[in-house]
């Protein structure tokens, strides 16, 4: 039990990554110190060597040396080792890139007390982040006949802080980048953690890559300075290339031709469904991003704009596919007598009666023409044809005020409510109160208003009243006569 427990716990610090601590938080971390480059041999003058170079023994040089690392590394210690006591002044410099300025690293114009330099010469970089060194490319500058034994130099991957491991025998050498960075060095955020500048990490803070807030929808975002200004330095991420339909900054709309579906999850594919907008009927192939409501014809109405709306009906023109259904008061105006009934009624439910009839529930509300037989307010049937049903010829809805105008052709049985396709039905317009309760004055009345006498005009009473005095003259000469 004892060494099952101490090869788990091997086990565990094996696979700790050195770069978040127990709790998943990232951390600071860098790669171990390994060896970068050795050489062993003897330098020409105005030489240049590169690790694995091998000069022929007995060669001296009187000027410098130039070491190439084949990319940047933190450098902690170089070491050289002279065949002879060495040259009396020494230079070392380090250049970040080939043809780069050379920054100076160590000066040694003498040695007290002597002709020359030791045999062994080391340098060590000073730990802190200021005094960090970071070369690739050194420089060795010497005074004086001198033969170079060996050359050495120790230090580690230059991974900004960002990783624990490192391929350094690659050229360049590759960090086993975390945090979500990326590149060579760790130098850079990957494509989808850029939302928010990048920065080396410090032992005090971290620094990771933080992941753009796309819901799902994108692999990729892009680095906006400005909204991170604006943002208090709180966010600057922008998503590339949003998915599923979507779109916006944060993929949090929907693209023109869809609309948000409230059923789903902003984060599902399915967030976004597609408008399904008539060809005839809407204006165009986009839609209401919140409820999905198309923009529609004069007339057209619904989510996808697919019906006539109340009071238009279906046309043959494809520019008008509605239109509108004629007032109810022309109707009268110009046919008078048509109807044997005018009245107003909501539907309130509809029942197949055998093969032929359709019965409706409705409510009567006003009548402002009555048939031969009375129709009383209040609830009663009204029977309609099937076949006037199935044409189109009449259109009832359940739950619908109508305007019903009853055929003076009349049904089978005369106490019943016929609707047939030789009466009207039109959805109630509140308009048509007034005209209609004229009418039903003058069903009231009997019609009797054109029996009365006209009243005269004023040349006709003018004319009557010179006869009238004419007729007088003439009865009072009478008179006289015949005393």
């Amino acid at each position: 039990m004892p060494v099952t427990f101490a090869l788990l716990l091997l086990l565990g610090q094996a696979t700790a990554d050195p770069c978040y601590d127990p709790q998943g938080h990232p951390r600071f971390c860098l790669p171990p110190v390994t060896q970068l480059a050795a050489a062993a041999a003897t330098c020409p003058q105005a030489c240049t060597l590169s690790p694995g170079n091998h000069l022929g023994p007995g060669e001296t040089c009187n000027g410098s040396l130039t070491l190439a690392l084949g990319g940047p590394f933190l450098l902690t210690s170089v070491s050289l080792r002279f065949c002879t006591p060495g040259p009396p002044a020494l230079i070392l410099s380090a250049a970040w890139a080939a043809g780069g300025p050379w920054r100076l690293l160590w000066h040694r114009p003498a040695w007290p007390g002597a002709l020359g330099g030791p045999e062994r010469v080391t340098f060590h970089s000073t730990p802190g982040s200021k005094a960090t060194v970071v070369a690739s490319h050194l420089r060795v500058e010497f005074r004086g006949q001198a033969s170079l034994a060996a050359a050495g130099l120790r230090g580690r991957c230059q991974c900004h802080g960002h990783a624990a491991r490192c391929a350094a025998r690659a050229r360049p050498p590759r960090c086993r980048c975390r945090h979500h960075t990326t590149g060579p060095g760790c130098e850079s955020c990957r494509p989808s953690h850029r939302d928010r500048p990048w920065r080396p990490a410090t032992p005090q803070h971290p620094h990771p890559c933080l992941p753009c807030s796309c819901n799902q929808h994108a692999r990729r975002c892009r680095f906006n300075s400005e909204l991170f200004r604006l943002s208090g330095g709180r966010s600057g991420g922008v998503c590339e290339r949003c998915r599923h339909h979507t779109a916006g900054r944060h993929c949090q709309y929907c693209q023109p031709g869809f609309w948000r579906d409230p059923n789903q999850p902003i984060y599902s594919r399915k967030a976004c469904r597609a408008c399904k907008c008539h060809p005839i009927g809407a204006t165009g192939g986009t839609c209401n991003q919140t409820s999905g409501q198309c923009t529609c014809k004069l007339g057209v109405t619904g989510l996808t704009c697919n019906r006539c709306g109340p009071g238009y009906q279906q046309s043959r023109s494809p520019r008008m596919p509605c239109e509108r259904i004629p007032e109810a008061t022309t109707t009268l105006a110009t046919t008078p007598g048509a109807y044997s009934s005018v009245l107003s009624a909501q539907i309130l439910a509809s029942e197949a009666v055998g093969l032929a009839w359709q019965r409706l529930a409705v409510h009567v509300l006003t009548v402002y023409k009555q048939r031969a037989r009375p129709v009383r307010r209040g609830d009663q049937d009204a029977w309609v044809p099937r076949a006037d049903l199935a044409c189109g010829c009449l259109r009832l809805q359940p739950g619908t005020d109508y305007l019903l105008l009853g055929s003076a052709v009349g049904g089978p049985d005369p106490a019943r409510l016929i609707l047939d396709r030789h009466g009207l039905a039109l959805p109630w317009r509140p308009r048509w109160a007034r005209p209609l309760r004229r009418l039903q004055q003058e069903e009231r009345a009997g019609g009797c208003r054109g029996l009365r006498a006209p009243t005269p005009s004023p040349t006709q009473a003018r004319a009557l009243n010179v006869g009238w005095g004419r007729l007088e003259r003439q009865q009072n000469n009478l008179g006289a006569t015949g005393s």
